[in-house]
């Protein structure tokens, strides 16, 4: 019996019973954690070539390296320049009809035929089509002619490059959720997608407040369009009776936490995964039962090398770990998701906020961990051009990384807290927060730590 079915069957039946409903809760707790499972089994086992985040991190790299040397205050998105040597030797696998798609060309299609009826027709997605045979909500979802949705279709190729193992097959729920990751709601064409930097799918997850999770989107040189950096678009603007579909060469997987996030790329985020660990603050966001989503700015290595040796050689000693955590504490939001073209404020249905895209500049003040300190955040938006600046001076570096409990927005300096009984931000003199020394460091975040101290020493007395 299809999981729809099974859901459907269980409400119908038990709703009018304590028990009933017991096992209803039951039933979807089941489903939300073996989604969730799969999810993080997928990037633990990493089942992908393991060329896969050598690849993720060399376009987070390149994009940083690009982003901090650029005297414009611009990052990549839309701009064209992000950088795509296509040196993944996959470039002679796409369809014969392939085109740049950023020229904004229609591919073939049919608009007298649904999604779904294409997808089960086309020679080259013969694997996703047999996976949507096998989910009738899916399936149903694609064959619709109510409702318009776009669809990025895997190729057979893009499944060929994943590992088979046929002992440990994943859930009939994680495959759902992947799915539904690939699917969005309402229609989005070259070049229209181009103005975009994260795209709503299908999907929503606890963790991210029953919220859209998103996919995110970037121009590359020669009007290559990727998708969450390592997924490449290889036919666009296929028309359907029902929406648009657009070929990638790679499947898309929804992401991990924002704590794995940054484990699995210690080119970029050693120093600041050592400092989770070190502190116990990583432990402590991993077992955080996110219902409502969170941003994360994450600091580069080169941002820690920043504060000089003195400053990290003590920050990282066992006297100066309770600084560090402090510090860290500055970089953590909790309940609001921020990303370059939306945010997510709570639950889905309580206080929601989004921003439409386009040309436009918008403002928001996220509560820290760190006493709820607020983060200046100002987003300007021009075309394709995008920038985020935080506190006024710092800029966020790379954008929109994506994860299942929310966002990671990178940045190359370390944040600094504002003085303890301070309002709003650090005033702009303080940008410069660069080779300071011990002294320095425990003066700004002794106020956050000794308050801690003293209650425990009250506690301690009791």
């Amino acid at each position: 019996m299809k999981l729809t079915l099974a859901f459907a069957a269980t409400a119908a039946a038990l709703a009018t019973t304590n028990h009933g409903q017991s096992e209803q809760v039951s039933l979807v707790d089941e489903y939300k954690h073996n989604v969730q499972t799969g999810i993080e089994t997928f990037w633990d086992t990493l089942p992908y070539p393991a060329t896969l985040f050598s690849t993720i991190e060399k376009r987070i790299t390149e994009t940083i390296r690009r982003t901090t040397n650029n005297a414009v205050d611009l990052d990549d998105s839309g701009s064209g320049s992000d950088s795509d040597s296509d040196d993944d030797d996959d470039h002679h696998h796409h369809p014969p009809h392939r085109r740049p798609p950023g020229r904004g060309h229609r591919h073939h299609g049919d608009r007298t035929k649904t999604i779904y009826e294409q997808i089960k027709e086309s020679k080259y997605t013969t694997k996703f089509a047999k996976l949507v045979e096998e989910h009738d909500e899916i399936k149903s979802l694609l064959d619709d002619t109510e409702t318009n949705h776009t669809i990025f279709v895997p190729t057979d190729r893009a499944f060929d490059r994943i590992p088979h193992h046929p002992k440990d097959p994943p859930s009939k729920e994680f495959i759902l959720a992947l799915l539904k990751y690939h699917a969005l709601p309402g229609l989005y064409r070259v070049p229209r997608i181009l103005h975009s930097d994260t795209l709503p799918t299908e999907l929503s997850l606890e963790t991210l407040g029953g919220h859209a999770q998103r996919l995110r989107v970037n121009l590359g040189l020669f009007f290559t369009l990727r998708i969450n950096l390592y997924s490449k678009v290889v036919a666009g603007n296929i028309e359907a009776k029902n929406g648009v579909l657009h070929a990638v060469d790679g499947i898309l997987v929804p992401p991990p936490s924002q704590a794995k996030l940054i484990s699995l790329l210690p080119g970029s985020f050693s120093t600041f995964s050592l400092a989770l660990e070190k502190t116990g603050l990583g432990e402590e966001l991993e077992k955080e039962e996110r219902k409502s989503g969170g941003t994360l700015f994450a600091p580069t290595n080169r941002a820690f090398r920043r504060l000089g040796p003195a400053a990290n050689a003590f920050l990282f000693s066992d006297r100066g770990r309770k600084y560090l955590k402090a510090l860290l504490k500055y970089h953590v939001v909790l309940g609001e998701t921020l990303y370059s073209d939306a945010f997510y404020k709570g639950k889905k249905g309580d206080d929601e906020t989004k921003n439409g895209g386009g040309t436009g500049y918008w403002h928001v003040d996220l509560p820290s961990l760190l006493d709820d300190k607020a983060i200046a955040v100002d987003v300007k938006r021009w075309k394709g051009f995008v920038s985020i600046t935080l506190n006024g001076f710092t800029r966020v570096v790379f954008k929109d990384g994506l994860a299942s409990d929310g966002s990671v927005q990178v940045v190359d300096k370390v944040l600094i807290p504002p003085h303890k009984h301070r309002d709003g931000p650090p005033a702009k003199e303080e940008e410069n927060w660069e080779n300071i020394s011990e002294e320095e460091v425990v003066a700004r975040l002794q106020p956050y730590v000794e308050d801690k101290e003293e209650k425990n020493e009250e506690i301690r007395d009791l």
